[in-house]
Parts: C-alpha cells; structure tokens; sequence
C-alpha cells in the first residue's frame, strides 16, 4: 500500500514533469491527460486523506478515502466541455471528484456523490457514458456547499 507521504512525492514530481511539457516544450495542458489524469488522482487522495485503488486502472474507482468510500476522479485541462462517466462501472463508485488543472494549479469541481452527479448528466447512447457539463459539476457544488449552511 501506497504511504501519504509516497503519494505527495509521486503528485510533486508529476506536476514538475507537467509543467516542464507546459513551460519548456509548449504542450498544451489538455495534450498530457494522461498525466494531468493520474496527478488528479493524487491530488484527490491527499484531499481526502485518502490511498490510490489497489489496481492501476481499477475498474469504476482510482481512490479510497479512509473511510472506505470509493472514489471515481476525472480531471481536465478544459474549461468548458464534458467528463464522462462510464455508465458499466457508475454501481462501483460512491462519490465522483471533478479536478480541473487551469494556469498550473489544480481546483476540485465538484466533490460528491455519484448518483446526484449521474442524475444531473446527459446519457450519450453511441458511447454508453453519462456525461457531466463542467459548468453544471460547479453548480452542483455551490448548491451542496450552500445547503449545508
């Protein structure tokens, strides 16, 4: 099992590494998802002190909170668009978090629970995912955040 301390080194040098693709060699954040997709996976597990799934790729999940829900974690480099949601793997997943990587620094979206993520998102039938508009996951979230008040 993967150590908090291991997954900050791991979420230090992956930003290291994407600003250098950012800054040295021109690459536009949104061309190293791959990156930007596996730091959002640190970011989250240091957010809710939490550790990586087991698997790489794991199926539905990337992160396990302490408290033993799982965590689905969609990061983008885009401003406006889509996240999707694999409708074959959603029943995995307790909570959905949404990391968006704008000017080099990582923000959460929205962090909450899966069902109220898919009840709010379109099924697109010829790929078999929901998918989750940006600006509606920040909604969800104010909306979550100011019903707690």
């Amino acid at each position: 099992m993967i150590s908090t301390e291991q997954i900050k080194i791991l979420y230090d040098k992956y930003l290291e590494l994407i600003k250098l693709e950012v800054n040295i060699f021109g690459v536009k954040p949104t061309e190293v998802r791959h990156l930007i997709g596996r730091l959002g996976e640190f970011y989250c597990a240091l957010e809710v002190s939490g550790t990586l799934a087991h698997t790489p790729n794991q199926h539905g999940f990337d992160v396990i909170c302490k408290n033993g829900r799982r965590i689905s974690v969609k990061t983008t480099a885009q401003k406006t668009g889509f996240v999707p949601i694999s409708s074959k793997t959603v029943h995995l997943v307790d909570d959905l978090m949404i990391i968006q990587y704008l000017d080099g620094k990582f923000s959460t979206v929205y962090y909450g629970g899966i069902k109220t993520a898919v009840e709010a998102a379109r099924f697109y039938e010829q790929v078999g995912n929901f998918e989750l508009d940006i600006a509606k996951a920040r909604k969800l979230a104010l909306t979550k955040n100011t019903s707690r008040v």
